[in-house]
Parts: structure tokens; sequence; C-alpha cells
């Protein structure tokens, strides 16, 4: 039961598996260029975005079984998804399902047919001068 709940989630493989190793992102510009080592500083979690391959299902199981609040889905074309977010109080979850042929989020499911986390959105404070 609690497998398949995590299934529809869209959370069977991170929940079952271990994550894959974590990408570092660097930025390695010389000092003596006068361009600070650190150019933003990091901010709050805003979302974990998870591919679902039922959007309906998902949305249902984070609303009905869960007692979460979500948004109504909303499309967005420009970047080929489906989104339905779901507030956890200190963030939020993005529910993601494919719009189009081209769609991102299709390829993904392709990889993986139970969905899973398709990314993080940490949000940055850029430091201007």
């Amino acid at each position: 039961m609690a497998s398949s709940l995590l299934k529809v989630a869209g959370l069977s493989r991170c929940a079952l598996h271990t994550l894959p190793s974590v990408r570092a992102l660097s930025l390695t510009v010389p000092v003596s260029q006068g361009v600070p080592r650190s150019l933003w500083k990091l901010g709050r979690l805003n979302h974990v975005a998870i591919a679902v391959p039922d959007l309906e299902k998902a949305t249902a199981l984070y609303r009905d079984v869960l007692g979460a609040q979500v948004s109504a889905t909303v499309p967005l074309p420009e970047h080929g998804v489906y989104t339905v977010f779901v507030e956890l109080g200190n963030t939020k979850l993005e529910l993601l399902h494919p719009l189009g042929e081209k769609s991102p989020i299709a390829g993904f499911l392709q990889k993986n047919r139970a969905g899973g986390m398709h990314h993080i959105c940490i949000e940055v404070n850029i430091r201007l001068g």
C-alpha cells in the first residue's frame, strides 16, 4: 500500500532507491579580475518539482489522502508542462505533467515511468555590487 501511494505521488524512486550523486555548480573566475568569489547568496528552498505520470491521481493523493492544500492545474505551454503546487507550510511541491509532444517532462517520464524528483528551486539573492 505504501509503495503504491509513493508511486502515485511520484516519489517511489526517491523513497526506495539511493538518489544519484549531486552535481555541483562551480564558478571559477580569478579574483584579480575584480569579480567577487560568490555572485549570489543562497536563500530558502522555494519548491521541489516532481514529475508525475498521472496529474489527477497525484493531486488527489496530496489533497484527499494527505490533506494538503493544492492549487488549480495551470498549463504553461511555453515550458511544455501542466503544474499543480502543493503547499507544505515552509515550502512547496510542484507537480509536473507533460503538455504537448515536445514537453521535456514527457522525455523524463519515458526514462522514469513512475515519475520522480525533477528539480529543486532555491531562491538566490543576486549581488549587484
